[in-house]
């Protein structure tokens, strides 16, 4: 899980990428966050724990962390990246968010007491009654299609019974969910996160995705690395790691085009591999008369197969002799 963190982390390292997410999730497509308005923060939190005169401290490392300016002012924006549904993700996302506040509040704390201009309440509370802390914004980026769990702290509480005043005085946490495999507005995005979401969109749909990485032929030719990466992982399509070194075309470019074409045809043959066979088991089991017909019908099948993805004569014999070995193929009678 760390490795996919990590990925996802590195890939909306770009504030260019960071912005298009906030623009499209927070304000339905309008360019209001420009790239400049993006600044790196923390990502590690340290949460501060009291017990009686023992104090301790604890670590908490969150996958994105950036402080956004909006207009005067920043907000804290984080992104939590996640390959599974966590069914605790509201306390998981309130703890978060939590640390946050605690850290803004440490700060200020540790100013104040150097220089001593506090008094009373004030003094007390460790921070002046005018200040206003930057509000934290969470939002969980899950790869899958459909997020089944909850989406607030109450859906999480057992509240069936209690009287609705209890109900309503019951404090509430909701939480802010993009499924990346059913985003119904991946269109709007301006950088490769078109390309991320509609590849995890159609991953499991060939035709679909061939239709897609023709339709967006022109990002795809020369895809960032990082987010080559972050779709294989996020998909778990494991022939991109080895085709990814045959189509690397420099520095972080990498010819995804190509990537799904080779992806693609590699399946095809797997498919063809496999009904050959079930086949040839079929024909074990038959009369030599049988047999032959069988095998004959069979290489007709590959044959008009091989010349409508374009192969020449010579890779179609290529082909068959390495499917059927023990045969001697006259190949133009299969072309006539």
């Amino acid at each position: 899980m760390r490795n996919k963190d990590n990925l996802t982390a590195a890939y909306l390292r770009s504030n260019s990428r960071f912005a298009d997410l906030i623009n499209v999730h927070c304000f339905g497509g309008r360019t209001v966050i420009q790239s400049e308005d993006v600044r790196e923060d923390d990502s590690v939190e340290i949460r501060i724990q009291r017990d009686g005169r023992k104090i301790t401290s604890r670590k908490r490392y969150r996958d994105v962390v950036r402080r956004v300016a909006c207009g005067m002012k920043f907000t804290v924006i984080c992104v939590e990246g996640q390959s599974y549904v966590d069914y605790t993700m509201p306390v998981r996302v309130m703890g978060y968010d939590t640390g946050r506040y605690e850290q803004q509040i440490l700060i200020r704390k540790q100013k104040h007491a150097q220089r001593r201009d506090l008094k009373g309440d004030e003094y007390l509370s460790g921070i002046a009654k005018g200040e206003r802390l930057q509000p934290v914004i969470t939002i969980v980026l899950y790869f899958g299609k459909h997020w089944d769990g909850a989406r607030s702290l109450k859906e999480l509480l057992d509240l069936d019974g209690f009287p609705p005043e209890i109900c309503e005085m019951t404090a509430d946490y909701p939480i802010s969910v993009i499924e990346v495999g059913n985003y119904p507005w991946a269109e709007d995005f301006t950088t490769d996160l078109k390309l991320v979401f509609g590849f995890i969109q159609n991953a499991d749909d060939k035709e679909k995705l061939q239709a897609f990485a023709q339709r967006e032929k022109q990002g795809f030719a020369e895809l960032a690395e990082d987010a080559y990466d972050l779709i294989g992982a996020m998909t778990n399509t494991k022939e991109l790691d080895r085709i990814k070194k045959e189509n690397q075309m420099g520095r972080e470019r990498i010819n995804m085009c190509k990537a799904i074409d080779d992806m693609l045809a590699d399946a095809r043959e797997e498919g063809r591999k496999e009904a050959m066979n079930g086949l040839q088991e079929m024909i074990a089991d038959a009369k030599e008369k049988g047999r032959s017909e069988a095998e004959k019908t069979m290489i007709r099948v590959f044959v008009h197969s091989y010349l409508e993805e374009g192969c020449s004569q010579e890779e179609i014999d290529q082909k068959l002799q390495k499917l059927f070995p023990d045969r001697k193929i006259n190949l133009a009678e299969y072309f006539a």
